[in-house]
């Protein structure tokens, strides 16, 4: 979102964008918005100096300009269903509010108040459904990002007992979804341990990691500090009471620890949506 902006000047900067195809004068824009042409134009000014607009004195909004304006109408078009939806906001002060709610949160917070509102209205959406396959849930969640609880358990064990993987990674996961397909985010987290050998404190990470699906070994991808893996081909159960989508996955990983590297180990992790 374009920074150091008020809920005024967004104001200005949406209203030049929603009108981008017919620009207007200062005298009709000022008119329009309800502010004196010296206000308008003092607007006018420090967009130009923004790069937002493309001459001084003229309402007609840059490339750059139309590119903030752009996010900044998602950003504000998403608040207003969130408003409409949670607290039943209607009417002339709907957009008003949307854009002081916007400049009031930080973006890590409007992110997550996004995700909860669409997987709300998604779980609203299965009724009696228990089961999506991955590449279905790809298609019917809306594009965006979702953080998930994750545990990662050692196999074969007759209690659940947390892998060591579990520690090697930062809590929550995300997944994110773009144009029907999903990818899980799991971001690398260096992890210090007690020696019993060596007595001293050593520092470890997981260095590789793969999927193991229907029996096949599939080696994860590594971008933006974290492994990546599709999730296409898991399968999805939702719990109606609940309103928990949970999916879990094998895994395969090594790991080092100081200067030396263990032995390949295999451990299961449990994804929770709630």
């Amino acid at each position: 979102m374009a920074k150091n902006l008020t809920e005024e000047k967004i104001k200005y900067l949406l209203f030049l964008y929603d009108r981008k195809t017919h620009p207007l004068s200062v005298t009709a824009a000022a008119k329009s918005c309800g502010v004196a042409k010296s206000t308008f134009s003092r607007t006018l000014s420090t967009f130009f100096e923004m790069g937002y607009v493309a001459e001084p004195g003229k309402t007609m909004l840059s490339p750059d300009g139309e590119k903030a304006a752009r996010a900044l109408r998602q950003e504000v078009d998403q608040m207003k269903e969130w408003l409409q939806s949670e607290i039943f906001l209607q009417g002339d002060l709907l957009e008003e509010e949307a854009r002081r709610t916007v400049c009031a949160l930080s973006t890590d917070t409007r992110k997550k108040l996004y995700s909860r509102h669409r997987l709300s209205i998604f779980f609203a959406s299965l009724k009696s459904v228990t089961e999506i396959p991955g590449d279905r849930l790809c298609f019917q969640l809306p594009d965006g990002e979702y953080e998930f609880a994750f545990s990662i358990y050692k196999v074969w064990k007759e209690e659940a007992q947390l892998s060591m993987a579990d520690q090697g990674f930062f809590h929550p996961g995300l997944l994110r979804i773009q144009e029907g397909k999903g990818e899980v985010f799991l971001k690398i987290r260096e992890v210090e341990q007690d020696s019993r050998v060596r007595g001293m404190r050593m520092r470890g990470q997981v260095d590789s990691l793969s999927c193991l699906i229907h029996g096949v070994s599939r080696p994860c991808g590594c971008r933006e500090d974290a492994f990546v893996f599709p999730i296409q081909p898991l399968d999805f159960f939702y719990r109606e009471e609940e309103r928990i989508l949970q999916a879990s996955v094998e895994m395969e990983f090594t790991c080092s620890v100081g200067p030396m590297h263990m032995p390949k180990s295999r451990a299961r992790m449990i994804m929770i949506f709630k």
